[in-house]
């Protein structure tokens, strides 16, 4: 895989030299897809960016897009009645509006940063066990579309999962059982077939009903193939500290996994620093040898990471719980679009300028960040919010999306960027 000259020198450490640019696919698994929702160019993807503030950490907050379609950073024009900077994380993108939540506070809303509009939640005190945070929170539409039939789903940092009508409901509804060991880990909304996604973390795929009322439709286990990365790359990272993080995708009417793998303590210098090498690393030294002090003070004191590759797998709708591996010319013209907040879609490049075909567009998926302490805080953080890029499913290869494609700061990306949708219709 080829990030750059020094990502380069990672991957060697990893793989076989040139074995990670080969496809081991000798076959083409042709999907038939779906329509895709088609839009103008108005509406091509934007990346959100940290936003600016006026006035100091307790003055007017205005968030920073870079635009895919024109390369360009633009700012939306800010009214008097902008939003003013309260201690906000963005806890969800979807269809045009964020989920801006102030921690430890009851102050949890919609906000379109087109039109200004904010639409306030219930507070999510009142849940069992008092979840302090969201994972994530996506919209089955835009309000602005259909606002009484939209529904607000939304993962609590304690795995819950719980919805409501945005501007309608009082309180949350738990679709999750409060006695139950599972959690759930992503989500999307299918609005071609008006269905609620959700895996969980025992490798089950529930499908939801969110209409009134709520109601379970299915639940499936997995069962896939391994992809590229899961069978022939990952047995050969033993010596590393990695990761991988799974997540759903819509694609129009279809439903897509994905798997995200993550190289974790990686230096400025592009090199990985793992602490777990064995006797069977050429790297390996010994606690007791006089060599393994001066190792350690060789590792960055503030280590990131970077991810390396995706797989990705097509639910089966007629074989329920079934996945189908699809090779690395199977996406087509379809970009992905994946991140820890956002909603996962998936989009046709041939009608959004700007748009590479076959890849996947990602943002960091561990790092959050907030703005707990206003700009002048931004160093007391970690490096993260940096992971973002765009991964070319056919080359196995990845390029830079505005930031470089490697940890270029111990300073982090403050909140960490995610992707935002103008159109309200995606």
């Amino acid at each position: 895989m080829a990030f750059s000259s020094s990502s380069s020198v990672l991957l060697r450490s990893i793989c076989p030299k040139g074995s990670i640019f080969r496809s081991t696919c000798n076959y083409h698994n042709f999907v038939k897809w779906s329509p895709v929702l088609q839009k103008n160019q108005d509406s091509s993807p934007w990346l959100m960016l940290p936003p600016e503030f006026e006035g100091g950490g307790g003055g007017t907050m205005s968030y920073k897009f870079y635009n895919l379609a024109d390369n360009k950073v633009q700012i939306p024009s800010c009214p008097s009645d902008a939003i003013r900077h309260l201690k906000l994380t963005c806890r969800g993108s979807s269809h045009g509006w964020l989920a801006l939540l102030r921690p430890h506070h009851d102050d949890f809303f919609l906000y379109n940063p087109i039109t200004r509009r904010h639409i306030m939640l219930p507070s999510i005190m009142n849940l069992p066990g008092f979840p302090r945070d969201v994972r994530k929170l996506i919209l089955s539409c835009s309000p602005d579309e259909d606002e009484e039939s939209c529904r607000a789903v939304m993962i609590t940092t304690r795995h819950e999962l719980a919805f409501c009508c945005p501007g309608r409901s009082k309180e949350w509804t738990l679709l999750s059982d409060e006695k139950s060991s599972t959690t759930w880990e992503d989500c999307v909304y299918s609005a071609p077939l008006k269905l609620l996604f959700v895996i969980t973390n025992d490798d089950k795929l529930e499908t939801w009903d969110i209409s009134s009322p709520p109601k379970l439709i299915n639940i499936t286990g997995w069962n896939r193939k391994k992809g590229y990365f899961s069978s022939s790359v990952v047995s050969r990272l033993n010596f590393f500290y990695w990761g991988a993080i799974e997540c759903l995708v819509v694609a129009g009417e279809d439903l897509l996994l994905v798997r995200r793998y993550i190289m974790e303590e990686v230096g400025l210098d592009g090199q990985c620093y793992g602490s777990n090498l064995d006797e069977r690393h050429p790297d390996y030294v010994a606690e007791d040898d006089p060599a393994f002090f001066e190792k350690i003070n060789k590792c960055p004191s503030s280590c990131n990471y970077m991810t390396f590759g995706f797989d990705i797998w097509k639910h089966d709708s007629e074989e329920k719980g079934k996945f189908h591996y699809l090779d690395s010319s199977s996406l087509g013209d379809l970009a992905l679009f994946v991140g820890k907040h956002n909603h996962g879609i998936a989009i046709k490049a041939t009608e959004f300028p700007g748009v590479k075909p076959g890849s996947v567009y990602f943002t960091d998926g561990y790092y959050t960040g907030s703005l707990e302490g206003g700009p002048d805080d931004r160093d007391t953080f970690g490096g993260g919010g940096q992971d973002i890029g765009i991964y070319n499913y056919k080359n196995k290869t990845v390029s830079p999306c505005y930031y470089p494609c490697e940890p270029s700061s111990p300073k982090p990306n403050l909140p960490a960027p995610m992707w935002f949708f103008p159109s309200s219709t995606i």
